[in-house]
C-alpha cells in the first residue's frame, strides 16, 4: 500500500477537528492549523521519550539515507524527493512528510539546490544520541525535549506535524497548554504570553510577554499554560511537533 495513503483518513479528521477548533476559538481571524505530516505510535511508555528537533543541509544533487526513529521534515528551501521501497515523492518548500522508523528513507536533493530541512525525531532518549542520518548531510543538532515515562498514558499516540499561522493582528488565542507534548520551531516571529502559576482549572498569577525570533525553540509540556500572537503587521508562523493519545483533543484550554 501507498505508504501515504494509510494516514489520508486520519489526516481528513484531524484537518476536521482543527478547523473547528480554529473556528470556536476566534470568529474571523483565528490560527490557521495545517496537517503536514502524521505517524503513529503504537506505545512511548516504556522509556524515557525525546523530541529531537535538527537542521538537515543535503548538498545539490546528493542523496542521504534516513533509517532510525519515527521522524518529521519539513522543506525550509530546495525540492528534495523522498523515496521509501518504490514510492517516491518531490517536496516543495514549505512541504512535509512522515519519515517511517526502522527503515531505508533515501532523501535526495535536486540538482540545482541544497535541500535545507527541518526534522523532528520522536524516540527513546537515550536513542536519539546515535546520527541517523547518513553523509553527505550535515546535521545540526538544535534541541532535545526530554518527556518521562510517567508522563505518558498507555496506548497508542498520534504523532504530527503542523504549521500553525496567525494572521497579522489577531487576537491571542485562548490561555491553553497540551494534554501531551509539543515542541514549537518559530518560521515567522511574534510573541508569546505565559502564565507560570496558572493551572487548566484556573487563569492565576501574573503573565509575561517575551518575543520569539525566526529561528527559536519553545518546549510545551502538559500544564505550561501560555497563547500566542503575532505582530500587527504580519503573521505569526510556528512549525509545531505534536504528541497526543489517540481520541484525545491535543489543546487543553483553561476553565
Amino acid at each position: 500500500m501507498h505508504f501515504y495513503s494509510k494516514r489520508l483518513g486520519l489526516a481528513a479528521a484531524i484537518t476536521i477537528a482543527f478547523t473547528w477548533l480554529a473556528a470556536a476559538q476566534t470568529a474571523g481571524k483565528g490560527p490557521l492549523r495545517t496537517v503536514l505530516a502524521l505517524g503513529r505510535l503504537s506505545s512511548i511508555i516504556d522509556a524515557p521519550m525525546s523530541f529531537k528537533l535538527s537542521r538537515v543541509s543535503i548538498p545539490a544533487g546528493e542523496v542521504a539515507i534516513y533509517r532510525g526513529e519515527s521522524s518529521m521534515i519539513y522543506v525550509l528551501s530546495g525540492t528534495p524527493a523522498v523515496t521509501v521501497a518504490n514510492d517516491r515523492r518531490s517536496l516543495q518548500q514549505g512541504e512535509g512528510i512522515h519519515l517511517p522508523p526502522g527503515v531505508n528513507v533515501s532523501i535526495e536533493a535536486e540538482a540545482g539546490a541544497t535541500a535545507e530541512l527541518v526534522q523532528y525525531q520522536f524516540g527513546r532518549s537515550a536513542d536519539l544520541a546515535k546520527s541517523m542520518m547518513s553523509a553527505p548531510a550535515s546535521v545540526a543538532d538544535l534541541h532535545q525535549m526530554n518527556i518521562p515515562a510517567n508522563a505518558l498514558k498507555p496506548g497508542p499516540y498520534e504523532f504530527s506535524m503542523i504549521r500553525v499561522t496567525l494572521p497579522a493582528g489577531a487576537s491571542q488565542p485562548r490561555p491553553h497548554t497540551r494534554s501531551g507534548a509539543a515542541l514549537y520551531y518559530v518560521l515567522a516571529e511574534g510573541a508569546i504570553t505565559m502564565w507560570p502559576s496558572a493551572t487548566v482549572d484556573a487563569l492565576t498569577g501574573e503573565s509575561r510577554t517575551e518575543p520569539r525570533q525566526v529561528g527559536a525553540i519553545q518546549e510545551e509540556p502538559y500544564g505550561f499554560i501560555h497563547s500566542w500572537s503575532p505582530k500587527a503587521d504580519a503573521p505569526l508562523i510556528l512549525l509545531q511537533a505534536n504528541i497526543g493519545q489517540e481520541g484525545v483533543p491535543e489543546i487543553v484550554f483553561v476553565r
